[in-house]
This record gives structure tokens, sequence and C-alpha cells, in this order.
């Protein structure tokens, strides 16, 4: 494997480093790079769908991970965020994470940035405990679809009227990390 937590990697044409977000110190980078990535999204805002304080609970209680992608210039690239999915629902929510965010600032995008992203994500998470990592988009969202089959995930269902917005079913999709 080509990835070592917290060191470089070629990424393409450019080098990067995957590192963990520092809370409160990166919230506002974070933030940014979010917005970047998600303004083209017609459907919903991010406000509708995604609390930074949120967030910030997760990881202060270690259920919650944040990396983000760093570049030589110290631009960061990209973000991703997951979390356990519920500890109400024991052992069970405990080993399945699910990918609530993920974004590339538009001038990385096709990069490898996302998938670098979540390789270093799914490690971290996995020493946490997880042993399969799910992630839910728009049906319609072709390219994030294709972004996380790429990267090994399977379709694992939908929902219907699941997401914000008149018809805006969600899809699942799925990994096991064992």
């Amino acid at each position: 494997m080509f990835l070592v937590f917290g060191g470089r990697v070629l990424c393409y044409n450019f080098i990067m480093r995957i590192v963990a977000v520092e809370i409160p110190r990166d919230l506002l980078e974070i933030e940014r790079v979010a917005r970047v990535a998600f303004s083209a999204t017609t459907d919903s805002s991010l406000s509708e769908w995604f609390s930074f304080p949120y967030m910030e609970k997760m990881i202060s209680e270690s259920r919650g991970l944040c990396l983000k992608a760093v570049g030589e210039d110290g631009n960061v690239a990209g973000i991703m965020y997951a979390q356990q999915e519920s500890p109400i629902n024991g052992k069970e929510g405990e080993e399945k994470w699910v990918v609530i965010i993920a974004g590339v600032d538009p001038k990385y995008a096709g990069q490898g940035v996302g998938s670098l992203l979540l390789k270093v994500l799914e490690a971290q998470a996995r020493s946490k405990g997880a042993k399969k990592m799910f992630v839910f988009t728009n049906k319609n969202d072709d390219k994030v679809i294709s972004f996380y089959h790429k990267n090994g995930y399977e379709d694992a269902g939908s929902v219907k009227d699941y997401q914000y917005g008149s018809e805006n079913s969600a899809v699942f999709l799925l990994k096991y990390l064992t």
C-alpha cells in the first residue's frame, strides 16, 4: 500500500499529506473547502444536511474522524469526515461507520485526492473498530456513486425521498473493511 498516515504521498502531479483535522483550529478551512466543494450541488444546501458543531462533538468523543489533504503549498485540497453510525445500536452501531461528508476543492478534482482521503479514513476507522463503512447520496448523483464504486463500495439499496428536496431518493453504498 502506498499510504502512510501523516506521510507524504505523490498524488498524480503533486505531493499531498493526509492529516487529522485539529478542532477548533482547522474548522474555518474545513468549512471553506466543504462549501466550495458543494457549491454546485443543486438538490440542497450544505446547511440543510450537515452540522459542523455536531462534527466537532463526535470528534471530541472519539466517535468521528475528519481528515484533510494538504498540498506542499499548505493549501487544503480536500476533506473527509466519517462517524460511528449510532451507539444506541450497540456493537453494530460501533462497528458501522458512515462517511458523512467528502469534499475536494474543484481545482484539485480528478487528481486522486478523494480516493487518497478515503483510503486513509477507512484505515483509521478500522483502527477504531469499524468493520464496515457506508455512504449515501442522491440516487441521481452518478459522479459520486461512480467514485465510491471505483473505491470498492457496493450498492446496498435505496430509500425513497430520504433527503431534502422533492423526489430526492438516496442510494446507499457499503464496503466491508475486514
